[in-house]
């Protein structure tokens, strides 16, 4: 009975193993727990090194983050607003929610929603993060921040840089 035990052991082991699933591995397989750690920890992302959060965005994103944080250095690039709230003034209020909308395979997306906080008055406003598994067996990470205006954070940096970036 005991080998029979370990061979059927064994056997689910290695079907997990072939399956390449990275749920295991990952901090986190909870979209909306994905997108809180990333706001709490990271909420000036747009304005920092990419190099520090690497490893929780897409390399798209980080290709386009990169190129901003090189062009921002003593110029107005792509970034006018910040991104969570579409707003060059304001504050996100507490409480900050996080509801999961979707979520495949290969993409999730979760809403965030938040007071949105300027001269003593406040709204109720969302955002949404987008993450992808760049790679099917990779971890959930954030690829896109759409502000409550619907402005995608990726598209704005890559078309601004595209267009206007080798001016640079």
């Amino acid at each position: 009975m005991s080998s029979l035990f370990h061979s059927k052991a064994a056997w689910l082991l290695a079907a997990a193993l072939a399956s390449g699933s990275a749920t295991a591995a990952c901090p986190s397989d909870n979209p909306a727990a994905i997108a809180q750690a990333f706001y709490t920890h990271h909420a000036d992302f747009y304005n920092s090194n990419p190099a520090k959060i690497r490893q929780a965005i897409t390399p798209r994103l980080f290709a386009a983050l990169t190129q901003e944080y090189i062009c921002k250095q003593g110029e107005i690039c792509a970034i006018e607003a910040d991104p969570w709230i579409d707003a060059q003034d304001g504050t996100i209020g507490q409480p900050v929610s996080f509801t999961t909308l979707s979520n495949t395979r290969t993409e999730a997306k979760v809403l965030m929603m938040y007071s949105f906080m300027l001269n003593h008055q406040s709204h109720p406003q969302h955002a949404t993060v987008v993450l992808q598994r760049p790679t099917p067996s990779s971890c959930l990470v954030v690829s896109d921040v759409i502000g409550p205006h619907g402005h995608s954070l990726l598209k704005q940096l890559e078309s601004w840089h595209r267009q206007y970036g080798k001016a640079h």
